[in-house]
């Protein structure tokens, strides 16, 4: 059985030859035989009309079956391929050229009455009472029989249509030519078949090479062959081959870098909640060994500082699952229009007293015609307070945080602007990943998990918006925009968040300095 595609189709195509051949031969030998007797039953037509005027009436005036036999006799002598029957009325045979050949003794009259007729379509085909299978040209006449009831001289061309094909191309010169050429023409046609084949299949195995060369690499190198250009069928799939190999060593490379991800996430996690738990410990095993031999002050700040790695540990626990119940699928939002400006002044003002503390000086810049927006407002207030706990946490002594909103063609596009130090350029693709931190010394003491941006992008992106950053020496910037209400797209397009999840993740609008001690602090 051929295996490649080019042998297959080559094989088809020689069966199909093969039977064209067969069928060339049969339609040949159908044509010619029609056509031989359609000649020769045009030839012979009158024959027998001839034969009674000079033989067997020429001296009698009916025919009498004795006496006509030997005129059938001496007709059989002259021409043996004709065989001569004398039927009566009811078309019994009653003498015969070949008496000893008679297989049937009735003939059908009724192919007889059609070649009466002059405008018959000839070849007409009759009985041949010496063989019962066959059916043969004919000519006919009516003669009148002794008694005077009618009768009938038929005339079977028996020779005429016995002939093989073999027989027939070796008698006629222009039958073997035809052949010739029929026989040339299906050579011709195969190998010029054979060779469209060939070209058409040529990129196919082409293309199917570079897949057996991608496929042993393990999927992870490009083939570097050149396959045929998108030109047809065949071209669009190899440009559809080379895009989906584009798009396979993509995202292994992204598996990649999300497995290096994710161990640097597991140690990540693992050194932010060690340290708390073993100071924790330590601090615990010191108040029981010590018990009772501590002053009231020393053991006052030995509880302190356990309650505070206790508030550490359940401020990354909660950030944890705040981001887990954000990546699953049941997240869904409840947009709601409400004024951005109003919650932007809002959320600055609880952040005063905190802004004191560091000594950096807030400030809200919002423009009065800013427009309703659709969004939800609890997460987009989470990403507000995300941001700014950020930027107070990176702006340093004396700096200036300021949250600017303006409106825009879409929407109303929010900044975040610290006076910190900047983050390095190498460092800005990273920012949004999980609890990764740019200052790597800094960990929970300083309110950072590196899970606060993270948490803040997953936000947006639930309400199909996107968060960028820009920054310098002296000056960074985060910025995102929220639709305007009135321009807002069907809510099939938006994800909707549980009530137990969104009161989860989700601040009071008018959130207590207690309740923003617990909120995620993300870190740039």
């Amino acid at each position: 059985m051929p295996r490649t595609l080019y042998a297959k189709l080559l094989a088809v195509l020689i069966g199909l030859s093969v039977i064209m051949a067969v069928v060339f031969l049969v339609a040949i030998r159908h044509s010619d035989i029609a056509r031989n007797q359609e000649i020769n039953q045009k030839l012979y037509r009158n024959l027998a009309y001839r034969l009674i005027e000079e033989q067997i009436l020429s001296a009698r005036d009916s025919a009498d079956p004795s006496a006509v036999q030997a005129v059938f006799d001496r007709i059989r002598v002259v021409n043996p391929r004709i065989d001569v029957y004398l039927l009566d009325a009811s078309g019994r045979v009653i003498a015969a050229s070949v008496r000893d050949d008679v297989k049937r003794n009735t003939v059908d009259l009724e192919p007889l009455r059609r070649l009466a007729d002059p405008n018959a379509t000839l070849p007409i085909l009759g009985d041949d009472p010496s063989d019962v299978s066959r059916r043969r040209v004919f000519s006919v006449a009516p003669v009148p029989m002794a008694g005077g009831s009618p009768g009938y001289l038929y005339l079977v061309l028996r020779g005429l249509s016995g002939d093989t094909l073999v027989q027939r191309i070796k008698q006629s010169y222009v039958l073997r030519e035809m052949l010739w050429l029929i026989g040339l023409s299906l050579v011709i046609a195969l190998l010029a078949s054979a060779l469209l084949i060939k070209l058409v299949t040529r990129p196919l195995h082409q293309l199917s090479t570079v897949m057996h060369k991608f496929r042993r690499s393990g999927f992870a190198e490009h083939p570097r062959e050149t396959l045929p250009s998108p030109r047809d069928e065949i071209g669009s799939l190899a440009d559809t081959f080379h895009r989906m190999t584009d798009r396979i060593l993509d995202q292994m490379a992204e598996l990649r870098q999300t497995d290096a991800l994710r161990r640097e996430f597991v140690a990540n996690i693992s050194h932010d909640l060690r340290t708390p738990l073993a100071t924790l410990q330590g601090y615990l095993e010191t108040l029981n060994l010590k018990r009772g031999r501590l002053a009231p002050e020393e053991e006052r700040v030995y509880l302190q500082t356990a309650l505070r790695q206790t508030e550490q540990l359940s401020v990354l626990v909660a950030r944890l699952f705040d981001l887990a119940r954000l990546d699953s699928e049941r997240v869904v939002i409840q947009p709601e229009p409400f004024a951005l400006g109003d919650l932007v002044q809002d959320v600055v003002q609880g952040f005063e007293l905190e802004a004191q503390a560091r000594e950096v000086a807030i400030a809200a810049s919002v423009r009065a015609d800013l427009r309703l927006v659709m969004a939800d407002i609890g997460l987009i207030e989470r990403v507000l307070r995300n941001l700014i706990e950020n930027a107070l946490r990176y702006a340093g002594r004396g700096g200036t945080v300021t949250v600017a909103a303006a409106p825009e063609r879409d929407g109303v596009a929010i900044e975040v602007r610290d006076s910190g130090a900047g983050i390095p350029a190498d460092e800005l693709a990273r920012i949004f990943d999980r609890f990764y931190r740019v200052e790597k010394s800094r960990g929970l003491s300083d309110g950072s998990a590196g899970l606060g941006l993270a948490i803040a992008k997953r936000i947006l992106e639930l309400h199909e918006s996107d968060i960028a950053v820009t920054s310098e020496p002296g000056r960074t910037v985060f910025r995102f925009c929220v639709r305007y209400a009135d321009q807002e797209r069907s809510d099939s397009g938006l994800a909707t968040l549980s009530s137990d999840a969104r009161s989860a993740l989700t601040p009071s609008f008018h959130s207590t300095a207690a309740a923003m001690s617990i909120n995620t602090a993300p870190s740039a």
